[in-house]
């Protein structure tokens, strides 16, 4: 018994010991497997010396229990009365562990826990034990304005090693990187993009012409569409979604393994060990298949070389890796850009393009503007679509209020600490900006929960803080890819819009599924949108 008693209050004593020293200093989401891991082998190495010396397992498990009750105990007291966040209003479990964001959005709709928590705890919001959500339309521009010196949070980690200019966390690495891809991304090159992006435009033209006025789910044909210009000015060829209408192996993989990111997200240490342990299991797997299909598409791109003449993103990834060396690191980066090349191209798009034909279905009188707008126009002029006020007002707003992305956005707050509207947060605090929220508040908008285009152009009183708006980010952590996205949601909005008047099949309800169902899953996965085309 005394033996017993000793052994718990070293392991009480050790349980303070690691946190007080180790847990409660920097960061610790790369090591959770490690960390995991170990605790459990320890525990099992203990097990087996008690079985090989034929004494009881209660004289390891007692302790054990012990310093796994102190551990959690010691974090929780910390992190509930001392930490220097204990003052922010929020969920008290959220407080406690990320777990507890984890469970609310256990059915993928981040955005509305967020926005409740928004409703009952104010604009600065303790969502997790050392980070703030702030629902406020200066977010943006105290995330990633001139003068701030934040950095990007733990998220950032998730495809690590790989590197990219999005998945990376250092400044220096990232202004290199966003260098390249402005390069691949030059005004010369958008051109030779545009025109292959109108040809695809032409494709999936031919097929809502062949469904004909029968109800035709759209969302599959927005996915297909967005992956094949991905492929198109990503590596110079389709994967022939459109044409084949079934998509390939790897467009599955990647929305099946993107799917993982709505419940896991907010805790990114979780899907870390989930990668290391059981890297073949459930979705798991699905996320390994989709980067062996990104390093696949890039190692086919290599081969190729420059005999096809076609101009795309990775003729520019590929002479910057040879330009490096082509060593381990290099091979990194490029598959770090490769993969965000695919995900940030196309799982952006595809939700943009169904939350805007779910706006114009529901609001024709809108659709009807933007018909008038085009009439005389060429409907494959990406400038002079640009020009059309009314068709850039519609996309504007339904980005507002339908984000691609609702909820991610995090930085940590430089040392120096950051105050907004009076509320300081300290340096080292990871900081989130939930767009799906700042998009709706009335401290930025007029009427915030209603559809209204000319906010950008003739109404502009209905718009009170135009800090709330930035679909793209803002300054150099902004989207690279923000034209071709633009251009992509004008060409389809024109090309459809010029042909057809669009409504809701029969029995849609106004089309309540797209948002009643809508997942989100790092990008939003809107609920099925059925539509009619009908010839005008």
């Amino acid at each position: 018994m005394v033996s017993t008693m000793h052994s718990v209050i070293l392991a009480l004593s050790l349980s303070v010991l690691v946190h007080r020293g180790l847990f409660i200093r920097g960061e610790w989401h790369l090591q959770a497997p490690a960390i995991f891991g170990g605790h459990v082998f320890a525990f099992l190495l203990l097990l087996v010396r008690q079985h090989l010396i034929h004494r009881p397992f209660g004289e390891v498990a007692v302790p054990a229990a012990a310093y796994l009750f102190g551990l959690l105990a010691g974090i929780s007291v910390y992190r509930m009365y001392f930490h220097r966040l204990r003052a922010f209003p929020g969920p008290r479990l959220a407080a406690l562990s990320k777990v507890w964001h984890v469970w609310k959005c256990r059915d993928s709709r981040g955005h509305h826990v967020l926005e409740s928590w928004h409703q009952e705890y104010g604009s600065f919001v303790r969502t997790g034990p050392n980070e703030i959500t702030i629902f406020h339309p200066a977010a943006y521009e105290v995330m990633d304005g001139p003068r701030n010196q934040n950095t990007r949070s733990d998220w950032y980690d998730l495809l690590y090693p790989r590197i990219s200019s999005i998945f990376t966390r250092e400044k220096a690495v990232h202004d290199a990187r966003r260098k390249m891809w402005d390069q691949a991304l030059s005004i010369s090159s958008l051109k030779v993009y545009y025109e292959r992006m109108a040809a695809q435009v032409r494709v999936l033209e031919s097929i809502v012409a062949d469904h004909g006025e029968k109800p035709l789910l759209v969302n599959d044909l927005m996915y297909w569409f967005a992956f094949d210009n991905m492929g198109d000015f990503g590596f110079g060829h389709d994967f022939g979604m459109l044409r084949e209408r079934r998509p390939v192996d790897g467009a599955v993989y990647m929305r099946s393994a993107i799917s993982l990111l709505g419940p896991f997200g907010p805790a990114i240490w979780i899907p870390r060990i989930a990668f290391a342990f059981i890297p073949g299991v459930w979705r798991v797997r699905h996320w390994f298949k989709m980067l062996e299909f990104s390093d696949s598409c890039m190692d086919e791109r290599m081969k190729s070389g420059e005999g096809d003449g076609h101009l795309d993103l990775a003729s520019t990834f590929i002479a910057h890796h040879k330009a490096a060396g082509a060593n381990k690191l290099a091979r990194q980066m490029l598959s770090g850009d490769t993969a965000t090349m695919l995900v940030a191209g196309s799982d952006t798009t595809a939700p943009s393009l169904i939350l805007l034909l779910y706006f114009l279905a529901r609001y024709p009188e809108h659709a009807a503007k933007i018909q008038r707008e085009l009439h005389g126009l060429d409907c494959a002029d990406i400038r002079a679509l640009s020009a059309l006020p009314h068709l850039t007002a519609t996309i504007h707003e339904s980005m507002r209020l339908l984000p691609a992305v609702p909820t991610f956005s995090s930085r940590v707050v430089g040392p120096q600490g950051v105050t907004i509207d009076g509320t300081f947060i300290p340096g080292g605090t990871k900081i989130c900006a939930p767009r799906y929220s700042i998009g709706r508040l009335e401290a930025a908008y007029e009427q915030p929960d209603n559809f209204i285009p000319e906010r950008w152009y003739s109404r502009p009183e209905l718009v009170k803080d135009k800090r709330a708006f930035a679909p793209f980010g803002v300054g150099r952590m902004s989207c690279v890819g923000k034209n071709l996205a633009m251009a992509q949601l004008r060409l389809v909005a024109a090309a459809l819009l010029s042909k057809y008047h669009i409504r809701f099949a029969r029995g849609e309800r106004n089309g309540e599924a797209v948002e009643r169902d809508l997942r989100d899953q790092l990008t939003a996965n809107p609920g099925n949108l059925v539509l009619m085309f009908e010839k005008r």
